[in-house]
């Protein structure tokens, strides 16, 4: 079943005196109950807009907002049923943490004390928060006000749930712990969800389906797994993969190479026609050292990494050094002769970054 659905959602901001700015430009997206998307880009791509524009928080320029088939573009945000976790986490300081919890539900008409004691005890337990009940937002960690917010989203029981850049005040250790939870939860309680972040590594392991946004446009929409192996654009293989891709200028050939200098050909996975300008993308991860064959390189450095180690090496005749990712065992030395040789390749038009294959 359809949980959320937009239809050529828009968002133009207009000021006196300066032309209009289309921060998001006719979006389609439809979640499916119970589903995690992604919605991943650089700043200024208009993913925050969007999220906020879903929960009433901004108003539409143009389309439409549907949760389960039911347009609420015209509704305010507290008749929409959306929760929403703030980067912010915008809790109010005066109140404890049961009382954070509560804020919401008891402002609603109706509400009876006991139901919402219930509530903020059953969410309080699900969150790991029944030991700082009586807290107040100063004296808690950045994890624990991290886990507030969340709860404080979730207590309201929403039809969809919004989380804004929900790990990014987290120390990495942190982060990794937070994000288990979080994807624990999500699959537990089985709310329809959308993860705004401009952190891969959030997007990869938490959705089940990543729109990877650019200048307020979604570039592709897949799994993260279509995302990494199959990017539809330049942009989203450079996006999406640390260390980055490799993206080297080149001109197809009548051979079915791409030359990308005098002395550097690279087989295209598929065939382009001659002369014509295209970007040649290779990860990291699908190159590798060998002995007499591969292209020629000079190790420009390495840096060993204990699990792996990244080399960046130097083509005859290429501007675009090559970064290699390596095995462990690996130890080079800067300047040494090495050849490499590659896995996959992906090849975009040189012009439009859209993908060849």
């Amino acid at each position: 079943m359809t949980a959320l659905e937009l239809r050529e959602l828009r968002k133009t901001y207009r000021a006196r005196g300066r032309p209009p700015v289309e921060a998001v430009r006719g979006i389609d997206l439809r979640l499916d109950s119970g589903e995690l998307l992604g919605l991943l880009g650089p700043s200024g791509c208009g993913k925050s807009t969007t999220l906020r524009m879903i929960a009433g928080l901004e108003a539409v320029t143009g389309g439409d907002i549907l949760v389960g088939g039911t347009s609420v573009t015209d509704r305010p945000a507290q008749r929409r049923n959306i929760g929403v976790a703030f980067e912010n986490y915008a809790l109010y300081p005066p109140l404890t943490v049961a009382e954070n919890l509560a804020f919401g539900l008891r402002a609603r008409r109706g509400s009876r004390d006991e139901d919402v004691s219930r509530r903020v005890a059953e969410i309080a337990e699900r969150v790991g928060l029944t030991g700082i009940l009586d807290a107040r937002p100063a004296g808690l960690s950045s994890g624990q006000k991290q886990r507030v917010c969340l709860a404080r989203a979730l207590v309201r029981e929403p039809d969809v749930l919004l989380l804004d850049e929900p790990l990014s005040h987290l120390d990495a250790a942190r982060r990794d712990t937070t994000r288990r939870e979080l994807k624990r939860l999500q699959r537990d309680l089985g709310h329809t969800t959308i993860l705004v972040t401009h952190d891969q590594e959030e997007a990869l392991s938490l959705a089940d389906r990543i729109a990877v946004m650019r200048d307020g446009v979604i570039q592709q929409l897949g799994t993260p797994y279509e995302i990494y192996d199959s990017p539809a654009t330049a942009f989203v293989a450079d996006f999406v993969g640390e260390p980055a891709i490799n993206l080297l200028p080149g001109v197809a050939g009548a051979d079915g190479r791409a030359r990308l200098s005098a002395g550097v050909r690279i087989p295209l996975p598929v065939p382009v026609p001659e002369g014509r300008p295209v970007l040649v993308g290779i990860r990291p991860e699908e190159l590798g050292l060998t002995g007499a064959d591969g292209l020629p390189a000079r190790v420009v450095a390495h840096e060993p990494l204990l699990e792996s180690g990244i080399a960046t090496l130097a083509l005859p005749g290429v501007e675009r050094h090559l970064v290699v990712l390596t095995g462990p065992e690996v130890r080079l030395a800067h300047g040494e002769q090495v050849r490499v040789a590659a896995g996959l390749v992906h090849v975009f038009d040189a012009e439009t970054g859209d993908s060849l294959r």
